[in-house]
C-alpha cells in the first residue's frame, strides 16, 4: 500500500508540474495609446491564451519608462513605442534590442502628427512662429522633430520651444502658457472637439519630404529573452502579425476596444487617424533609416546609428 501511496504522489507530482509548465510566460509593457491595438486585439481575442502563452500586460505611461524596463529586463517586449526611444537605447547601450513589428506610413500622406495653435489665434502658418512659444511633448526627439518641419518654412532658432507634458499640453494652449504645439493626435482632435484650438497646417509631417513615410513606432523584445527564449520570441511576433492581420481585415470591429484600453472617448476612438503596421520583412527600413538621418541632422542624435540593424527577422 505503501508503494501505491508513493506512486500516486508521483504522478500527481509530475501532472501538477505538466500544468504549471503547460503555459510559456512573457512580460509585455504597452502604452494606452492607438498603436497598441495589436495587444487589446490578441487579448480580447484569445490569441495569446490559443498560442499556449500566459502574459503578463503591464500599461507605462511614457515611452521612455517603457523603453528602461525593456532594456533592465523588466519586461520581456516593448509593444510598443516611439522608434526615437529606441535609437536613444542603441546610442547609449547598443545591441540590447531587436525590433519585430513597425507603426506608421509607407508614404508621405501622415495625419497622425498635428500642429494645433488656438481657434481665435492670429497665427496664420509656420512662419509665424517666430519669436512664439511652442509646446513639444517631453524629450530631445519631439523637439527637433518640431524644428525640422519648422526649418522646412523658416529659421527655428527663432522659435521658444517648451517640452509639456502630454496630460496638460491643452490646458497650456487654452491658458496661453504657449502659442501652439507639435503632438502626435488626438491631441489635436481633443484640442478641436473641445473647441480650443485649430490646425495651423494640415498634415505637418508631409512637409519633411519623406516621400516612402517611415516608422514612428517599434515593437521590440529585449535582447536577453531572444537570447533565452527564441522559441517564444517567434510565437510572441506571430500572435501580434495575426492580430495586425484581423486589424486590416477589418478594423472597424477593433476600434471599439480603444475606449476600453486607451480611455479614449468612443467619439474621439472611432475617427483618430489609424496608421499601417509594417512586418518587418515587407517594410521599406531605407525610409525609416531617412527620418533618423533627419533628426541626426538636427542634433536630436550625437551619434549615427544604421536603424536597418536592428530589427528582428526570423
Amino acid at each position: 500500500m505503501k508503494r501505491i501511496a508513493a506512486l500516486i504522489v508521483v504522478i500527481l507530482i509530475v501532472m501538477t508540474a505538466g500544468t504549471a509548465f503547460s503555459e510559456d510566460k512573457v512580460k509585455i509593457g504597452y502604452l494606452r495609446i492607438v498603436m497598441s491595438l495589436p495587444t487589446f486585439v490578441a487579448a480580447e481575442k484569445g490569441l495569446f491564451e490559443q498560442a499556449g502563452l500566459k502574459v503578463e500586460l503591464t500599461p507605462f505611461e511614457s515611452g521612455t519608462l517603457i523603453v528602461s524596463a525593456l532594456m533592465a529586463g523588466r519586461i520581456d517586449a516593448n509593444c510598443g513605442s516611439a522608434i526615437t526611444g529606441y535609437w536613444f537605447a542603441e546610442q547609449s547601450t547598443p545591441d540590447q534590442f531587436k525590433i519585430f513589428l513597425t507603426y506608421g506610413t509607407p508614404s508621405r500622406k501622415n495625419p497622425s502628427f498635428v500642429a494645433i495653435v488656438k481657434k481665435d489665434s492670429p497665427l496664420k502658418e509656420l512662419k509665424d512662429l517666430k519669436g512664439r512659444r511652442v509646446g513639444t511633448y517631453p524629450g530631445a526627439s519631439s523637439i527637433e522633430l518640431a524644428r525640422a518641419i519648422i526649418r522646412t518654412q523658416m529659421d527655428p532658432e527663432g522659435v521658444i520651444f517648451q517640452e509639456v507634458p502630454p496630460t496638460i499640453l491643452i490646458s497650456a494652449l487654452a491658458a496661453g502658457q504657449i502659442d501652439a504645439f507639435f503632438a502626435p493626435e488626438p491631441m489635436g482632435m481633443i484640442a478641436i472637439s473641445q473647441g480650443i484650438g485649430r490646425h495651423l497646417v494640415e498634415e505637418p509631417l508631409g512637409l519633411l519630404g519623406l516621400e516612402k513615410g517611415f516608422a514612428g513606432t517599434g515593437f521590440g523584445f529585449s535582447a536577453q529573452f531572444l537570447k533565452q527564449n527564441p522559441s517564444l520570441a517567434k510565437k510572441l511576433k506571430a500572435i501580434y502579425y495575426k492580430a495586425v492581420d484581423l486589424i486590416e481585415k477589418d478594423e472597424k470591429a477593433a476600434r471599439p476596444l480603444l475606449p476600453k484600453y486607451t480611455g479614449l472617448s468612443e467619439a474621439i476612438a472611432m475617427k483618430i487617424p489609424i496608421q499601417k503596421w509594417m512586418k518587418i520583412e515587407t517594410f521599406d527600413k531605407e525610409a525609416t533609416q531617412r527620418y533618423f538621418d533627419l533628426l541626426y541632422k538636427e542634433g536630436a542624435y550625437k551619434k549615427k546609428v544604421d536603424t536597418t540593424k536592428l530589427y528582428y527577422e526570423n
